[in-house]
């Protein structure tokens, strides 16, 4: 059992827990399947909208964004609908691959290295029903809140009464909507440190909601001081493997291109700088255009991360990551290697992203230990005496037990016969 300060130093931990290949591919399977659901439900979004499928190619390849392009028609009420199903598909696919990893991260720090993920998975998906009813509860209980609030306004609307029943109501009502800030405050660590609850402790939905609220309430700059870490350790840690796939696959690129780029001097049948087409190819269907609301909350921030953002831009070669530059295919097996190269492309992102979420969810794993530790005074790394499984009991058949010789029987003792009895057998 791995032996823990239980404070900050521990987060720290979050780099070397996050750097697993069992974990970041947990991670890679969670972002997949979200990424292909959110993609489905974005396409139809916008053929619902009136939006043929070839425009939304075009214009945002496997990434569909509302609001993005202005020549394209907003999202009908249908549309914006299955939008919203496609974000809460990609959240909870995720959020489940991250009780996946949690329970992973849990069984290492206690001593199992080998812990299968076919195991993590299978709790993950036992645990589905807490994880969509911790949220969707809370977000109920928020809603019927704001429905009494809608109740006051409906009461104040009545002549002279309702006036002088808001102005009565009006201390109760502001602690009410004080209650409600306070909810939408858990309600969004619901979805941060959730997943490291239920896969730590096998939680149910009102065992997550209340240890949730205990966090919050018990330990709320330390919860908030660690978040901070946690998304600053993450956002480095994508970083610095994005820089090193970035090098690998420029060096890939030089090595392979030294003989396979063919100009025009030395061509025949062959497709000129063959290598570097298919690459841009590839790198054309690789498109993120975000929504303008995003653009515009994006606008504020520094010049150093719009420079990162263009750095990483031309490192990765990707020349039509907005726009579209690359040129077209000239022949069908160019086509084939140009598919394999954007799947490649893809999966290399996925897997820089898919470190970032193993980092994150290791690193709520030990926030939710620390924060039990603190305010419980409880580790829950040590083995308790009921989880220990024991085997039943052995049918244990005793050996036949050998046959012992009969003991012989005694003869009956033969009475003495006295002078009285022999008389009286006379007389008689």
């Amino acid at each position: 059992m791995t032996k823990l300060h239980f404070n900050y130093k521990d987060i720290f931990r979050a780099f070397r827990l996050g750097f697993s290949a069992k974990k970041i591919w947990v991670g890679f399977e969670g972002l997949l399947f979200g990424w292909l659901g959110y993609m489905v439900l974005g396409y139809l979004a916008y053929l619902v909208s009136g939006t043929s499928l070839g425009a939304v190619w075009e214009n945002f390849r496997l990434l569909p964004m509302p609001d993005a392009v202005a020549s394209l028609p907003a999202f009908n009420v249908g549309g914006w609908i299955l939008w919203a199903v496609g974000v809460v598909w990609l959240v909870f696919v995720a959020m489940t691959a991250g009780i996946a990893i949690s329970k992973l991260t849990y069984e290492q720090l206690r001593g199992d290295e080998f812990y299968e993920v076919k195991e993590a998975w299978k709790q993950a998906l036992k645990s589905l029903g807490a994880l969509i009813a911790t949220p969707v509860l809370l977000g109920l209980f928020v809603i019927l809140l704001l429905a009494a609030g809608l109740l006051l306004g409906l009461i104040g609307r009545i002549p002279f009464a309702g006036e002088m029943i808001v102005g009565l109501l009006v201390i109760p009502a502001f602690a009410v909507a004080l209650f409600v800030v306070y909810l939408i405050v858990v309600f969004f660590f619901t979805f941060t440190i959730g997943p490291a609850v239920i896969g730590t402790t096998k939680s149910d939905a009102f065992d997550n909601l209340f240890e949730v609220f205990s966090c919050v309430n018990d330990q709320p700059w330390r919860l908030i001081w660690y978040q901070f870490m946690l998304v600053i350790f993450a956002i480095v840690g994508m970083v610095i493997l994005a820089f090193f796939s970035v090098k690998a696959l420029q060096l890939g690129r030089w090595i392979a291109g030294i003989l396979m780029n063919v100009g025009e001097a030395k061509a025949s049948a062959q497709v000129f700088y063959k290598l570097d087409l298919m690459i841009n190819s590839a790198a054309d269907t690789v498109r993120l255009l975000l929504p303008r609301w995003v653009e515009q909350a994006l606008f504020w921030l520094p010049n150093w991360v719009h420079n990162a953002f263009g750095w990483i831009k031309g490192a990765v070669d990707l020349p039509s990551l907005v726009s579209s530059k690359a040129a077209m295919v000239p022949n069908w097996s160019a086509m084939v290697g140009t598919i394999l190269f954007s799947i490649a492309y893809h999966a290399f992102i996925l897997l820089v992203l898919a470190y970032g979420m193993a980092i994150w969810f290791s690193g709520n794993t030990l926030v939710y230990l620390v924060l039990a530790r603190k305010k419980d005074e409880r580790n829950l790394l040590e083995i308790k005496e009921e989880e220990i499984e024991i085997p039943g009991k052995l049918e244990i058949t005793p050996p036949a037990e050998e046959a012992k010789p009969a003991k012989p029987k005694k003869k009956p003792a033969k009475k003495k016969t006295t002078g009285k009895t022999t008389r009286k057998t006379k007389k008689g």
